[in-house]
């Protein structure tokens, strides 16, 4: 994707968020397109897709802007990191919406029908994508954290599950290393 030079940190980091999904679901490459209405919206042979900034809700007005960005016979996704009413999830299903919730970690989950049948269940970006998301700053997250309960931060159990991956993993080379010299009488 060719990034324009005069994008902002955290247009930049939406952009790598939304295009790493487009290559996940669509397989293609898709490009920036200019649109005030959001953060970053990106269209591909197949998709148009947006981003609202952390903090805004998606409305009823966002369905139709959504469906008049780009192209007229693409699909549409549009990425929120606020709840999302249940009217406002049928209105997009009508209007054949993707609607996908984002957080802090880059996690994607659907929340309407119409996501449910292109993604089904919660899919985390790969780092590469992953890495411009810290560059949003934890301001911007505060009214997230306050909407959802989810900070986007590791719970204390992930942290320590993480951990202790690594901790067996070294177990267990230390393990066939002494295995392997007592094999050959090193030991």
């Amino acid at each position: 994707m060719n990034m324009p030079s005069d994008v902002p940190p955290q247009a930049f980091a939406l952009l790598s968020l939304v295009q790493a999904h487009l290559k996940h679901l669509d397989k293609v490459e898709g490009e920036i397109l200019g649109s005030p209405q959001w953060e970053a919206t990106v269209e591909s042979s197949r998709t148009v897709a947006a981003a609202k900034a952390p903090g805004l809700e998606v409305t009823a007005a966002d369905i139709p802007m959504i469906v008049g960005t780009g192209s007229p016979d693409r699909k549409r996704r549009l990425y929120t990191t606020m709840p999302v009413s249940p009217e406002i999830a049928a209105l997009a299903d009508e209007s054949d919406v993707a609607l996908f919730a984002y957080n802090r970690r880059g996690r994607l989950q659907p929340v309407n029908r119409t996501a449910t049948q292109a993604q089904a269940r919660a899919w985390y970006p790969p780092a590469k994508a992953l890495a411009p998301m810290r560059i949003i700053d934890d301001t911007v997250w505060e009214p997230v954290a306050a909407a959802t309960g989810d900070s986007g931060r590791p719970g204390i159990l992930e942290a320590a599950a993480g951990w202790l991956v690594l901790l067996a993993v070294i177990a267990v080379i230390v393990a066939a290393v002494y295995l392997a010299l007592q094999f050959f009488d090193i030991l």
